[in-house]
């Protein structure tokens, strides 16, 4: 956390307020967006829709107009594959229930996500702080009594 937080303190700011783009950077290095999205995908791969992509995706590798993939080079393979998954009510239903899926844990992931932000931007207010502070104690001019 403090290197993360370092380069913060290094940057000469006038007030208190972490930027946007600081949170940002903070929450991307941290892996908060991969976290949010390994839960949406956990939860997707144990849904019913999961497993008729993937019965769709088996059922299209398999079937004659796909035979031609096996004499094709790999990238190419990939690509009618990708194309045909696409174009197929499969992969309609997976845009379906994300889209539904995102919707009713809409609160929860908001909550979450400025829960997160909450606490980077005071985690980047205290190392402010911290700073300032250390400052205040270098600069700070030297009275008749202190002086030697």
């Amino acid at each position: 956390m403090a290197e993360q937080l370092s380069n913060h303190q290094a940057k000469p700011q006038q007030t208190n307020q972490a930027t946007t783009e600081d949170i940002l950077t903070i929450f991307k290095r941290r892996g908060l967006f991969d976290s949010l999205r390994k839960s949406l995908f956990a939860d997707f791969k144990e849904s019913s829709t999961h497993e008729s992509l993937i019965a769709a995706i088996e059922s299209l590798v398999e079937s004659d107009s796909s035979a031609t993939l096996a004499t094709r080079n790999r990238g190419k393979a990939a690509a009618l594959l990708e194309g045909s998954v696409n174009r197929s009510e499969a992969f309609g239903n997976v845009n379906k229930y994300i889209d539904e899926h995102v919707s009713t844990r809409n609160e929860e992931l908001n909550r979450k996500i400025e829960e997160m932000v909450r606490q980077i931007n005071n985690e980047l207010r205290a190392a402010t702080d911290t700073s300032t502070e250390a400052q205040k104690q270098v600069t700070k001019p030297e009275t008749k009594g202190n002086r030697q």
